[in-house]
C-alpha cells in the first residue's frame, strides 16, 4: 500500500526536499486544472510542483476539476487539460475530480456517461484514467456501474475504508507532512500504479482526441 498525497494552490509554497526526506510519501497527485465561473483554469502552482517533484524522483499524478454539464464545456476542459499535461510524464493515475454541486444538475446516468468520455480520452491519449468522488456523490449523483471501467478514488473521512471498490481511499483532508504547511489530502494507493503504468507504457500524452477540442 503507498501512501499519496494531493496538493494544489491551496497549500501554496512546498518545500520539497522537506517532503522526499520525510520518507513518508510515496508519490503526489497535483491539481492540473481548477475551474472558475464554469471555465478551466491552470492550477498556478502546478508547473512548480510538476517539475520539483520531477527533480526529486517523487512519482506523480494529476487530477483536473471538472463542471462540465455540456459537450462544449468537456471539449473545453480537456483542451486545457491536454495543453497542461503535453511533454510531461506521469508515473501515477490522471483523475476526472467529479464533484461540483453544478454536476447534480444531470441526471446519474447522464453525469456519468460525461465523467466517462472524458476518462476515455484520458485513456485514449496514452494516460491511466480514473474518477475522483466522495462517497455521497457516488451515492446519489452518480452511476457508478457505468464508471466501472475506470479505478474509483473515494474521497470519505469517517475513519472506516470504504465498502465500494476502488483503488485509492483519500482517508483524511487533515495530515501533517513535513514541507507542506497546514492540512493536506492524504490517500491511501492499493495498486502499484506506477510498475502498471510503467509496465503499460503509459503515462504520457500521445494519442489521438476522441472529441473534437
Amino acid at each position: 500500500m503507498a501512501e499519496i498525497m494531493d496538493v494544489s494552490r491551496w497549500q501554496g509554497s512546498i518545500d520539497w526536499d522537506a517532503v522526499k526526506r520525510s520518507g513518508k510519501i510515496d508519490g503526489v497527485m497535483l491539481r492540473v486544472l481548477g475551474s472558475k465561473g464554469g471555465k478551466p483554469y491552470v492550477d498556478p502552482v502546478f508547473e512548480r510542483n510538476y517539475a520539483a517533484c520531477t527533480a526529486r524522483g517523487i512519482p506523480v499524478g494529476g487530477y483536473y476539476y471538472t463542471c462540465a454539464t455540456t459537450t462544449q464545456q468537456t471539449a473545453a476542459e480537456l483542451a486545457a487539460l491536454r495543453a497542461a499535461l503535453a511533454d510531461k510524464n506521469f508515473q501515477l493515475p490522471i483523475a476526472v475530480d467529479a464533484e461540483d454541486p453544478k454536476l447534480r444538475g444531470l441526471t446519474p446516468a447522464k453525469l456519468s456517461a460525461r465523467v466517462a468520455e472524458a476518462a476515455a480520452q484520458l485513456e485514449a491519449w496514452g494516460l491511466y484514467a480514473m474518477v475522483y468522488t466522495y462517497t455521497d456523490f457516488a451515492d446519489t449523483a452518480l452511476d457508478m456501474a457505468a464508471l466501472a471501467a475506470y479505478d474509483l478514488w473515494i474521497a470519505d473521512y469517517r475513519g472506516t475504508r470504504p465498502t465500494r471498490k476502488h483503488g485509492m481511499w483519500q482517508y483524511t483532508s487533515s495530515g501533517k507532512i513535513p514541507g507542506v504547511s497546514g492540512p493536506v489530502d492524504l490517500s491511501h494507493a492499493y495498486k502499484d500504479y506506477a510498475s502498471i503504468i510503467q509496465r503499460a507504457g503509459l503515462g504520457q500524452v500521445r494519442g489521438l482526441s476522441l472529441i473534437h477540442i
